[in-house]
């Protein structure tokens, strides 16, 4: 027979959201542990992403990066064990490029001054090959005035 109580979406929600909220609770502070207990600049290219298996699985910001963090591995296998008492056997290492965000760039259109063009026009009269005067004379003809 099925169950007649009627929950609200929100409670679903709540009750779903407290077992994803506390694993990345745990996924935080072992990511705080890891980079805590490697060196400095290795701490900063590396990410703690899981632990499956007794197997933790780090990220790294480029493959230099994660042949130093196999380097590390046996050490920072150890120290997780005695200072966290983390029961971790192996590493496993992705390699996942550092996203940068990119901002566009306004540009306004290049303009020619009247100026430049005068010039342009002058210097493809003085040409003796015709394509290419063509098209100084075509640039020249795309002036502005600013």
């Amino acid at each position: 027979m099925r169950n007649k109580t009627v929950y609200s979406c929100s409670q679903i929600l709540e009750q779903a959201a407290l077992p994803v909220l506390e694993r990345a609770r745990k996924l935080a502070r072992l990511e705080k542990a890891v980079r805590q207990l490697l060196p400095t600049e290795l701490a900063a290219h590396c990410k703690a992403l899981n632990v499956k298996n007794e197997t933790l699985v780090l990220a790294a910001a480029s493959p230099v990066w994660a042949n130093r963090l196999r380097f590390a591995g046996a050490d920072l296998i150890q120290q997780l064990r005695r200072r966290h008492s983390l029961k971790v056997t192996r590493i496993a290492l992705k390699v996942r490029a550092e996203t940068v965000e990119t901002q566009r760039v306004k540009t306004s259109p290049l303009t020619l001054s009247g100026s430049s063009a005068t010039l342009l026009a002058q210097t493809a009269r003085t040409i003796d090959h015709p394509p290419l005067q063509e098209a100084l004379m075509r640039l020249a003809a795309k002036t502005r005035e600013v």
